[in-house]
């Protein structure tokens, strides 16, 4: 897959575009673009590729990447049921930055923060949860109560101190040689993940040496490829434990498991308990909610 640059398509009655989508997006369209864009993923999670770097994101996320950065988002619903897959995409024009008003004092601050997301900022959980009606009404609103709010979100953005970001320090420039090998690398894996997956497999995919393909991955990812398909898995485990509908045994083998013992140890290993510990804590979490 090729790298592409996409311009945004919004009414000219409108200065900003907002949607929110409950389609999975299996997406193959690694691109960049002008605009800022704000992601939070309501439900539902998967792969993405922001910058240099390549891993999973789950269910809470609220990302902002920067104008010009190249991302995809690729999602892997729970068992492929696209109802449960929920997101909100914001983007603005970096031109929405050059208006009179991001000059004044009292506005500095936002645009200094934005201008800050050029390698993509991830938040904690904690505050996209806290922020996620501030969200889902500006999916709603319309005309000025639209923008005043959109404001607020932004003036919100700026004041949290709890954010990474996703791209490396290293990273300032595009390599479209390397990019396409991280999106057929990144294709192979979410449509291959249950079952074998060599080395030799992802290096020839890679058209690379396994010594080169290893270093190239490493880099990429800060993990080895094996590191890598060994979380996806175990994310995807999670996603069907919590649909409900498999047992634990049938997931561990439907996730390229080979032994029920080896996914128990790794799964306790990345998630810090059990898979049945992990399975009942979600569903008396659901129950409590349901009972409020």
């Amino acid at each position: 897959m090729k790298l592409n640059y996409v311009t945004l398509s919004k009414p000219e009655t409108e200065s900003f575009y907002v949607s929110r989508r409950t389609e999975a997006y299996k997406g193959d369209n690694w691109h960049y673009h002008d605009e800022f864009e704000i992601l939070l993923s309501i439900k539902g999670g998967g792969v993405m590729i922001v910058g240099d770097k390549i891993t999973n994101y789950n269910a809470g996320e609220l990302m902002l990447l920067g104008s010009g950065l190249p991302h995809l988002f690729k999602n892997t619903g729970i068992d492929a049921d696209e109802d449960e897959v929920d997101f909100i995409v914001v983007k603005f024009s970096s031109e929405f930055l050059n208006q009179p008003l991001f000059d004044t004092p009292e506005f500095s601050r936002i645009k200094n923060f934005i201008k800050k997301s050029n390698r993509g900022l991830v938040f904690s959980k904690q505050f996209s949860n806290e922020i996620k009606p501030f969200f889902t009404d500006l999916t709603e609103c319309k005309g000025a109560d639209r923008m005043i709010l959109l404001f607020k979100i932004l003036n919100k953005l700026s004041k949290e101190n709890e954010l990474n970001n996703i791209a490396s320090k290293n990273y300032s420039s595009l390599n479209f040689k390397e990019e396409d090998r991280l999106q057929n690398v990144i294709d192979y894996i979410s449509e291959n993940y249950f079952k074998d997956i060599s080395l030799q497999d992802l290096s020839d995919l890679s058209y690379m040496t396994t010594n080169s393909f290893c270093r190239f991955f490493k880099n990429k990812t800060g993990k080895t490829a094996f590191e890598f398909i060994r979380e996806y898995r175990i994310n995807k485990a999670c996603q069907m434990l919590m649909n409900g509908r498999k047992s634990i045994s049938q997931i561990c083998y439907e996730t390229g498991f080979s032994s029920f013992s080896s996914f128990n140890r790794v799964f306790k290993q990345l998630k810090k308990v059990s898979a049945k510990e992990y399975k009942k804590k979600y569903f008396d979490l659901k129950q409590s909610f349901e009972l409020v």
